[in-house]
């Protein structure tokens, strides 16, 4: 199936040559060369197959059969794909290879990992081509590419005024390719020539005139190469040599502007020089440092770059010109200056930052639960009043070369929010530690409650107000135990949340009791009542009265 589909698409890629057989005889009765109308052998290549075939069928044979099934009529012709070319061969080539890493890149193998069928399959069709290779002529001589051209139109055009109108012009498409890839290539040349051109000057800006005839010089060279490429394609050579033009004229003009802006930079070259060593200067000061230091050295160092200016370009240009400059120079040193202090600003305030951290990070060391146990209040308070000292310290002595700062209260006070907010975390920690504990607690005392309340402790039925009483009793117990364990954490929400679950617990398990204490009164009664219904309904038929059923029940 594969072949055929690729076999349907041969009159595709092979419609110049079939317009010899779709040429209507009248059409070409005069003055026309039907020798040039002649076509070289085929060989159809088919690779990566192999096929078995019916009686020894060869791989020409199969193909000649097929190709014989292909046919049309066209005038008075009988068009067939034999009829095309003077000879039509197959060639099958087997799998080079049967790994998937050389099928995937056979440029990796070698000629030793190719198939042994591939090789001689591949060796017979080398030697076909060289047997079979002759050389297209005309009056006894090679044709040429301009002729070959020449010829290729004549067919193109004919076919589009004739017998085959409703195929697009091939020709004109083809010179299109050619004009637009023609023009692309010398282009790219023109491009490379003039920037290798230019390297000698080291991507310095050069001057104006020798820009112009470097361009000059490179734009004759690209347009000879044009001509070459387009040799005999007179129309085409022609509109190629205008988009070339236009597409040169494009590329140096801006070429040119870059050239001026870089001519235009190179003037202020020496102005930039200074800013640069004088950035390079300010930037390896080392801050933080105080205000006051930092803004005497400040104007030393414009004083500084003023100087180095006017050593380097003072001789070269004008009192006047040299004073704008060293104005231009001025302004843009003190946008730096500026810089420099707003970096120095934010370096103190970084400074005042990590100081701050570090007094927060002091003061949450100091009140650090490392038991993980809940806390007195009374530690609790001790605590943080240390745990506030020591991060005050810290601040303060990791902090004393901003104390000249305006921002510096406004640090403190931050410091101080912070340090209030954890304080508030550590009393929010311990309640969570209080919390756990009080619920382990509650759990602990509710199951010590169903314990000592359990059928083995007070057994069932017995009298309810015994049942209540005990109940109570182990009740006041469980609930002295919670106190005296978690008192001192009674100003904690959690306390009282959890001494409540703790009440509704024993007070769910008492219900439950007193519940099962009915149904076991009913389990002792049940079997009486039972019988004495039993005897009633067997006694009915003997007392007509109910007055002497009563009488009969109380015997």
């Amino acid at each position: 199936m594969r072949c055929l589909v690729f076999y349907k698409g041969l009159p595709v890629c092979l419609q110049l040559f079939a317009l010899r057989s779709q040429m209507s005889k009248a059409k070409w009765m005069d003055d026309f060369n039907h020798d040039l109308l002649s076509f070289p052998p085929l060989i159809w290549v088919v690779q990566d197959f192999v096929q078995q075939t019916d009686d020894g069928e060869t791989s020409q044979e199969w193909l000649h059969r097929l190709m014989t099934t292909h046919t049309r009529d066209n005038d008075d012709y009988d068009i067939s794909l034999l009829s095309i070319f003077k000879h039509v061969d197959c060639h099958t080539l087997f799998l080079p290879a049967t790994t998937k890493h050389l099928l995937s890149d056979l440029s990796r193998a070698k000629e030793e990992d190719l198939t042994l069928d591939y090789r001689r399959e591949r060796d017979s069709l080398i030697q076909k081509l060289r047997v079979g290779l002759v050389p297209k002529e005309k009056n006894e001589r090679p044709i040429t590419g301009p002729e070959l051209a020449g010829l290729l139109q004549i067919l193109v055009d004919a076919a589009n005024d004739g017998s085959l109108s409703q195929i697009p012009s091939r020709w004109a498409v083809f010179s299109q390719q050619l004009e637009d890839t023609a023009t692309e290539d010398c282009l790219a040349f023109y491009e490379a020539e003039l920037n290798a051109q230019l390297q000698r000057y080291a991507g310095e800006p050069v001057n104006a005139e020798l820009l112009q005839g470097l361009h000059e010089a490179v734009k004759e060279k690209a347009e000879k190469l044009l001509e070459h490429l387009l040799l005999g394609l007179k129309d085409t050579m022609v509109t190629a040599a205008e988009a070339l033009s236009r597409e040169i004229f494009t590329k140096y003009h801006f070429l040119h502007e870059m050239n001026e802006k870089r001519i235009k930079l190179k003037l202020t070259e020496s102005q930039h020089r200074v800013e640069l060593e004088t950035e390079e200067t300010l930037g390896s000061l080392p801050l933080a440092m105080r205000s006051s230091e930092l803004q005497v050295l400040l104007s030393r160092v414009v004083e500084d770059a003023v100087v180095k200016l006017t050593s380097v370009v003072g001789q070269l240009i004008a009192d006047d010109m040299l004073q704008t400059q060293i104005k231009l120079l001025q302004s843009s040193v003190k946008k730096l200056r500026d810089s420099v202090t707003l970096k120095n600003s934010k370096a103190l305030e970084e400074v005042m930052s990590a100081a701050a951290s570090n007094a927060v990070e002091k003061f949450k060391q100091g009140t650090y639960n490392k038991e993980h146990q809940p806390r007195s209040q009374s530690m609790i308070t001790r605590l943080i009043s240390n745990g506030r000292a020591d991060a005050v310290k810290v601040y303060v002595e990791e902090s004393e070369l901003a104390e000249e700062e305006a921002s510096y209260e406004a640090y403190t006070a931050l410091l101080m929010h912070r340090i209030e907010e954890e304080e508030k975390l550590v009393h929010k920690q311990n309640e969570e530690l209080v919390k756990r504990v009080a619920k382990s607690k509650v759990e602990d005392l509710l199951e010590r409650f169903r314990a000592k309340t359990d059928s083995s402790h007070l057994p069932l039925p017995r009298n309810d107000s015994d049942l209540v009483s005990r109940m109570s009793e182990e009740a006041e117990k469980c609930e002295q135990s919670y106190v005296e364990m978690l008192g001192d954490f009674s100003i904690y929400q959690t306390y009282t949340d959890h001494l409540k679950q703790l009440k509704t617990g024993m007070l769910a398990t008492c219900q439950r009791r007193k519940q099962e204490n009915v149904e076991a009164y009913t389990h002792e009664v049940e079997v009486p009542l039972k019988m004495a219904k039993q005897v009633i309904y067997i006694s009915a038929g003997k007392y007509s009265t109910e007055f002497s059923v009563y009488q009969f029940v109380s015997l």
